[in-house]
């Protein structure tokens, strides 16, 4: 068992006991209650042969762990249980997963090789992914079927077999359909459409491709319907940037239109990142007994060195607060799960609250929060908030106004998040209007801080690791900055 590290560990976002996350899996309601399974490593803080581990609530703030759910067994997953997705299916739970196998694993894992890591790396790897299924009759034990219900001979010709994962599966008048991650054979992301009558054989249906443009491959795809409109939700990877979009090497996007079930074809009307904030992948939606869409991501980020695994805390990864999704004139919204709010206590308000030059008040400070704001800089050009501040370390959310946008800064922390790629990349941004007045709702979970503006017109999320790890809230303001609405709330989660 590993020791674990408290410090920087939430209080209301789900995080593995021990061990390594990352996809969410499998967001479902079974039997009136909430699953979420993800991608997770049990022997380490790094990525390694992919279990599914699984949590269970009542609201979506609370968690219990569950044994884990699924792990590499058989020949066609051996080398991981990829992500995939969960539906009820009469009184049963159906997960479907991706099947991966790696002779490159093979040999890294198996602890009768000498790894010697040039002498693997010589070695071409065989990869394959097929979609899987395993099925429950109590929503705690799943038995797998004994061979995949999509194999690679069911791939159109164009898409490499082994860039073929995170199926998300669905009923529509009585017929099951699933989408798919996939990379071309020229290097360009796709999804893929099948149906099938009963869940077990599936026909291929179509796929969608925007070229090179929209990155290599298109992971952990999610299709639905929202107010009248049809979603698609994928992660691609290697997008490029496009100004103050698509910052991140692996982003989260969003294309909004209407998807046909007879000919498998998505009509696109327009598109949306999802999060420009720092630490959100891999997003994954549900349709819950309300009728609420909710959504749920990752929050963490490929390709970046975090004090966690560096500073062996024993645990590494989280899943961002749940978001419920509305599209409204065609514009897609995200907002907090209105279950959070059981958990305020302590109220501060202020009206008219007016910040010139800096503001320090020890009743705003907190580890584990929310603001609301409405803020009016007619009179300002910028205004900060800065949180976790102290001498030598702070977390910036900056509104510009001259340069339309806010903007998240996590550069002055002994305890950087570092990009592999882009040693010197420390700041997000998102282009927003501010001559007029903005929202802002942030919550902030001792090592991690989600940013909704404008009533979740757009959304940044991050970590932010501190080494002081003060709890202090600094205002910030060039000119006078009038917060006409102030609300602050300490979040406590026992």
């Amino acid at each position: 068992m590993m020791i674990i590290n408290n410090k920087f560990r939430h209080t209301f976002h789900l995080m593995p006991k021990y061990g390594w996350m990352n996809d969410p899996n499998g967001f479902s309601e079974y039997n009136g209650i909430y699953h979420l399974f993800y991608q997770y490593y049990p022997y380490g803080t790094e990525w390694g042969p992919m279990h599914w581990a699984h949590a269970v609530s009542e609201d979506l703030i609370t968690w219990k762990h569950l044994d884990i759910a699924l792990a590499p067994s058989l020949e066609f997953d051996r080398n991981g249980i990829f992500s995939g997705s969960a539906l009820q299916v009469g009184n049963e739970h159906w997960l479907y997963y991706t099947g991966h196998t790696d002779t490159y694993l093979d040999k890294a894992y198996d602890p009768s090789f000498k790894k010697i890591e040039e002498e693997v790396k010589e070695d071409q790897p065989i990869i394959r992914q097929v979609q899987c299924l395993a099925t429950s009759k109590d929503g705690e034990n799943y038995t797998k079927l004994n061979k995949p219900v999509i194999g690679t001979e069911q791939l159109p010709k164009f898409i490499k077999p082994e860039d073929f994962r995170d199926p998300k599966v669905w009923m529509h008048h009585e017929t099951f359909y699933m989408v798919v991650g996939a990379k071309s054979v020229n290097d360009e992301g796709h999804v893929l459409f099948f149906q099938s009558s009963d869940g077990l054989k599936w026909d291929y249906l179509n796929n969608l491709s925007l070229g090179r443009e929209y990155g290599t491959v298109w992971e952990c795809p999610d299709l639905f319907e929202l107010d009248g409109k049809h979603v698609l939700m994928f992660s691609p990877q290697f997008k490029p940037r496009m100004g103050h979009k698509f910052e991140n090497v692996y982003s989260t996007m969003a294309l909004i239109g209407s998807f046909n079930y007879e000919s498998g074809e998505f009509t696109i009307e327009s598109e949306k990142e999802l999060d420009q904030g720092f630490d959100y992948y891999a997003t994954q939606s549900l349709l819950n007994s309300k009728g609420e869409r909710i959504t749920v991501a990752w929050m963490n980020m490929w390709l970046i060195k975090y004090p966690l695994h560096e500073g062996n805390h024993g645990w590494n990864g989280s899943m961002t607060l749940p978001r419920v999704l509305s599209c409204e004139n065609g514009v897609l919204k995200q907002n907090p799960i209105k279950e959070i709010e059981k958990y305020r206590k302590n109220k501060i308000s202020h009206h008219e609250m007016v910040i010139d030059g800096e503001l320090k008040n020890e009743h705003f400070n907190g580890y584990c929060q929310e603001f609301e704001m409405k803020i009016d800089m007619s009179s300002s050009t910028e205004f900060e908030i800065r949180l976790y501040e102290s001498e030598d370390e702070r977390f910036i959310i900056k509104l510009d106004k001259k340069n339309s946008f806010i903007s998240m800064n996590r550069f002055y922390t002994k305890l950087p998040s570092m990009s592999t790629i882009s040693p010197h990349d420390f700041t997000r941004s998102c282009p927003v209007q501010l001559d007029d007045k903005v929202t802002l709702r942030i919550f902030v979970d001792v090592s991690s801080v989600e940013v909704f503006i404008n009533d979740g017109e757009e959304v940044m999320t991050s970590l932010f690791f501190s080494e002081k790890h003060s709890d202090a809230v600094v205002f910030a303001s060039i000119g006078k900055t009038v917060i006409s609405e102030f609300n602050k709330y300490e979040i406590e989660v026992k």
